[in-house]
């Protein structure tokens, strides 16, 4: 079945400038686009801020999951799906970046083979430019699909549980890849990104017990594909060239590591850990760490932004973003309110957050736009 008609909706929502009506608070020495919060975060740094945020939110469908901005189409995709299954309700958002309005969306077929109307829910997701597409990972039925930027139209549905629980999706254009790490094994899943065909997984080998890869960063200018392990604490360097592990890194003194970004320019990996709340910062080239500090409970992701060399992280159970310059020195905790679930960067340095909602928070699933200056 394909799936719904490409629409246009009206916005739910009006976009609003945070501070204003929803309680962002961020860290002394940073600008703000309204009145200051009663509660303000304070920066648990000795050094004094360099950079000053400002920051925006927009309301979004119920569910939202994931974003990715494309240079190519300059909109920024993103992924909702909700509650457990029977899923029925996800959708496929097309954003205006500019005024983070939800431009086009789309449902997703239902899951053939099934009888209670559960859809191809879409969680995971990353734009191939190359190609003019997205992929999106179907974590509920372990599998993957791909769609047309330009109309968000279906090109292919992967079958089910050809990726188990599959989770984040990457593509590098060099090689003609796809990867999908799936938690419910210790394996990379690998897609042919120009035939859409599937290829042989990669798997990964730690010191112990069988890791479960969660997030994934991709230095295409080094040929490194780089996975954490949620279980183990572990870092999987992949050489992208030969398609096999070339490395792997323990992580001390963290648990429940799950986001990981990595710094091309000085080879450093950011891992983001939920149980210990922290930032970790390691040497790409052997393991050892160079920086460690906390960020706020539930770090669940991380993100780097080569422009203006800063990382933001995701704390989940905190509800803030916290952003941190290359020489580990905390600039701001942005106070998103909710569950900030995923991080995505665009070519300007932009940040952009999708929150979910919480249960003590009656908006929630919003998109907030994080920018920062000196």
């Amino acid at each position: 079945m394909n799936p719904s008609p490409f629409s246009h909706p009206a916005p739910r929502r009006g976009v609003r400038v945070l501070l204003a009506g929803t309680a962002l608070a961020l860290a002394a020495g940073c600008a703000a686009t309204g009145p200051a919060a009663p509660h303000a975060a304070m920066v648990p740094s000795a050094a004094v801020p360099t950079w000053s945020v400002t920051a925006r939110s927009a309301d979004l469908p119920p569910g939202v999951y994931q974003s990715a901005y494309s240079a190519r189409t300059q909109r920024l995709y993103a992924t909702s799906a909700v509650g457990r299954p029977p899923v029925k309700e996800s959708r496929l958002l097309a954003i205006d970046p500019v005024s983070l309005r939800v431009v086009a969306s789309v449902v997703p077929a239902l899951q053939a083979g099934r009888t209670d109307g559960q859809v191809q829910a879409v969680y995971g997701l990353t734009v191939d430019d190359a190609r003019s597409q997205i992929w999106t990972t179907n974590t509920r039925s372990g599998s993957v699909a791909v769609y047309r930027q330009a109309d968000l139209s279906l090109v292919k549905q992967f079958p089910d549980d050809a990726t188990p629980h599959a989770r984040d999706v990457l593509v590098d254009d060099a090689h003609h890849r796809a990867y999908v790490s799936s938690p419910a094994s210790n394996l990379i899943h690998v897609f042919d990104s120009a035939t859409l065909q599937p290829l042989p997984g990669i798997t990964l080998t730690g010191a112990g017990e069988a890791p479960k890869p969660m997030s994934l960063a991709l230095d295409a200018g080094h040929q490194r594909l780089y996975a954490v392990s949620l279980n183990t604490a572990e870092v999987f360097a992949i050489d992208t060239a030969t398609g096999r592990q070339a490395a792997r890194y323990a992580v001390p003194g963290v648990q429940g590591a799950s986001g990981i970004a990595v710094d091309s320019q000085t080879q450093r990996i950011y891992v983001a850990a939920q149980k210990s709340g922290d930032l970790t910062v390691l040497d790409a080239r052997d393991g050892r760490v160079l920086q460690h500090l906390a960020t706020g409970a539930g770090a669940l992701n991380v993100a780097f932004d080569p422009v203006h060399r800063l990382a933001y992280v995701a704390n989940r159970g905190a509800g803030t973003v916290t952003v941190v310059d290359e020489h580990g020195t905390i600039q701001a905790q942005v106070n998103t309110g909710s569950a900030p679930n995923h991080i995505a960067l665009d070519p300007q340095g932009t940040a952009w957050v999708t929150v979910k909602k919480s249960k003590d928070d009656p908006r929630g699933d919003r998109l907030v736009r994080i920018e920062a200056r000196r």
